[in-house]
């Protein structure tokens, strides 16, 4: 520990020199490219109340609104490629790389104008173009990329999150409050001191992280973890972030990480206590270098700023947290661009149906939605691909609400090729084979593999209506096309295991859903459907090691509690399956609380584990009649019906909630298994034919 504690002095000491040596580098005004008052204001958005990441918008240089993400672990703004195109940038392809925790990815280039805040207007902005893992939608918000220190390191910058606005200061123009502590802008990255105390053993160490309000919770790298190496859990999580193209698959985004979990954080000034926080450390087995990932030592996320106002002064190198003074508030991103679509283009504007409709349904207003989707998708002069995006969209609405029918007639104007271009093929296939149309489902999905022949959508949906009129070998070779199309030759594995089960080849199906389970550890319901394939004690031996193995790669929070009570009461294991259902209740029931969502969850554990099915049936029941049909409270009640011996009512559940999700193949699985048994039953409880008893 002294050795320890002399290393971080020193460091502390070079921090110090830095902060002096940045602080007498601050720029003057012409050189930061920066036009307008010393002070500005304006508004953070979000797409919903509690949602994490801030954004803000701007105005580009043709005068169009634009919303970006607010990046402080970025050193380069990022635009969408449709947004270059637009504004008809010069892009340079392939000028370098660009690195982020998920990898790194070529960089295009351009130079951005202009953009304004409100008076506010800052020029000549370095930016990359297209980059991969840069939303350009979240919720139904349009999202024009991100801005990161090439902008926000020309102010003094206020963040404050419970007001939800970001003040623009010109630098020394604010006084920083007096328990602000030294921090470091490189030029690309902020360095701030935060002292880090550990739940477990009370480890008190203080670390250099860069701070990003793109990223979440604390991330240390390599040797930074090495004070709390006593006090970690190990196991598997995604990293996504910049680099991670949506072309990969998604296990490859898997990682093995150490989490240590916290008390509190000194960081700024003030003391940060999140609940339930834990730091994700990365790396940890290259110890013999500080850093990693493109330098980085540690990262500190949003998290441990959300309840605060932060002052990140860039150029004489201080951080501040402070308590914010103003009133909470959240600005709904979809309310403000819908009533800027309303100022803009007036009240009635029937060609902005589809981009209104979208906005309210991530105000969560879906009847007013509906209407303007319905009115835009019946417009003549409405542009092809956005008729059927809205049609697209009414038809997904429809069926969220059981109103199957009705989904099916938004989707009856569309061609096979529209239903691939809107994700809509799988559900529609498999839509007219739960209407006892196996010979239609089959022709539209021909028709779509022959008009898209290169999508893998297409062959799944093909490969569905294969299986469903018996020809289960042609349905493999339409998977195994779908999983080359894809450049992924372990995708749709359960979808193969389910049509080798059909094909009699129960080690094919096993061997499909194991190898699954190795991608995906923490995919439960991959678990409960191996459990069901089981028939020898040597199926079983293999099961238990299996099971065991995934979970060890799991954090211990992480484990699928739900599924791991399911499996373990197939293998009979009756003390294992009543462990897991408590913690279940406890650690995914209990934090919901009440409510439609709650009963649910209680009842699901009740009905995976075999107890309290009386209460169970209430529960659920319960939820269906507060919220409305929902495909997943209905495969709880199949669960339920099933658990109490009633098969014929859990295939009625289970069949009505994979015609509200067609497209879902667990909850296809589900139909299917809880089918077969409910046949069985009956045909086992019928009185016999009079051939029967010759």
């Amino acid at each position: 520990m002294p050795r320890l504690a002399v290393e971080q002095g020193t460091l502390m000491k070079m921090i110090a020199f830095l902060v002096v040596a940045a602080a007498l580098a601050t720029p003057p005004a012409d050189q930061r490219r920066v036009a307008g008052p010393d002070h500005q204001t304006i508004d953070l958005v979000r797409p919903g109340e509690g949602f994490p990441r801030i954004y803000v918008q701007a105005t580009l240089p043709d005068g169009e609104q634009a919303l970006f993400l607010v990046d402080t672990g970025a050193d380069i703004s990022v635009i969408s490629e449709a947004t270059a195109e637009r504004l008809e940038l010069k892009v340079d392809r392939s000028w370098g790389m660009l690195s982020g925790l998920s990898g790194s990815t070529p960089m295009h280039r351009a130079l951005l104008p202009s953009v304004r805040f409100g008076d506010i207007t800052v020029h000549d902005i370095e930016v990359a173009v297209g980059v991969p893992g840069v939303s350009e939608q979240v919720g139904f918000m349009p999202v024009d990329g991100l801005l990161g220190n090439n902008v926000w390191g020309r102010f003094l910058l206020e963040i404050d999150y419970p007001a939800a606005t970001m003040g623009l200061h010109a630098p020394g123009s604010l006084h920083m409050p007096k328990a602000a502590s030294p921090m470091h802008f490189d030029g690309r990255h902020i360095f701030a001191p935060a002292e880090v105390t550990t739940a477990e053993g009370g480890i008190v160490d203080t670390l250099v992280a860069q701070l990003d309000t793109g990223a979440s919770g604390l991330t240390l790298c390599a040797a930074t973890g090495l004070p709390f190496a006593d006090h970690t859990t190990e196991g598997l999580e995604t990293l996504r972030g910049i680099g991670a193209s949506e072309r990969i698959p998604p296990y490859r985004f898997l990682e093995t990480t150490k989490r240590i979990p916290l008390e509190r954080m000194e960081l700024g000034g003030a003391t940060v206590r999140p609940e339930g926080a834990s730091a994700r450390w990365v790396d940890f087995d290259q110890l013999h270098t500080p850093t990693c990932r493109s330098g980085m030592r540690a990262l500190l996320g949003h998290e441990y700023m959300a309840s605060h106002r932060v002052l990140i002064d860039y150029g004489r190198g201080e951080l501040a947290l402070t308590r914010s003074k103003r009133r909470k508030r959240t600005v709904n991103g979809h309310e403000l661009l819908y009533q800027q679509d309303v100022d803009h283009h007036g009240s009635v504007a029937p060609l902005r149906g589809l981009a209104r409709g979208r906005l309210l349904l991530g105000m969560e207003d879906e009847l007013e939605a509906t209407a303007l989707l319905e009115a835009f998708a019946a417009l003549e002069d409405a542009p092809a691909e956005e008729a059927a995006e809205a049609r697209m969209l009414l038809a997904a609405l429809a069926r969220k609400d059981g109103a199957l029918a009705r989904s099916r007639s938004f989707l009856a104007d569309m061609s096979p090729a529209d239903m691939v271009d809107q994700k809509q093929i799988i559900a529609s296939v498999n839509g007219l084979l739960f209407e006892g149309q196996p010979q239609e489902a089959l022709a539209l999905a021909e028709a779509a593999v022959a008009e898209r022949p290169d999508e893998g959508d297409a062959h799944v949906a093909l490969a569905d209506a294969l299986l469903a009129v018996g020809r289960a070998e042609a349905a493999s070779a339409s998977l195994l096309r779908a999983a080359d199309l894809e450049q992924y030759p372990d995708a749709h594995l359960l979808r193969r295991a389910r049509v080798a089960l059909a094909a009699g080849d129960r080690h094919g199906a096993m061997a499909h859903v194991r190898k699954l389970l190795q991608h995906y550890p923490f995919g439960g319901h991959l678990l409960w459907f191996y459990a069901q394939l089981l028939e020898t004690d040597g199926d079983r031996s293999t099961f238990r090691s299996d099971m065991e193995a995934a979970m060890a790669r799991l954090h211990p929070d992480a484990q699928p509690f739900d599924f791991l009570v399911a499996a373990n009461r197939i293998l009979g294991d009756d003390a294992q399956t009543l462990t897991y259902r408590e913690k279940g209740l406890t650690e995914h029931c209990a934090p919901m609380k009440s409510g439609p969502s709650a009963e649910n969850c209680r009842a699901w554990y009740d009905a995976l584990a075999g107890v309290e099915l009386d209460r169970a049936l209430s529960r659920i029941d319960t939820a269906l009649a507060e919220e409305g049909d929902r495909s997943d409270f209905l495969d709880t009640k199949a669960m339920v019906h099933l658990a109490r011996r009633e098969p014929e009512l859990a295939k009625a559940a289970a069949v009505q909630a994979a015609r509200m999700s067609p497209d879902d193949v667990y909850m296809l699985w589900q139909a299917e298994r809880i089918s077969d048994i409910a046949d069985r039953d009956a045909a086992a409880s019928s009185p016999p034919t009079a051939s029967e008893t010759r």
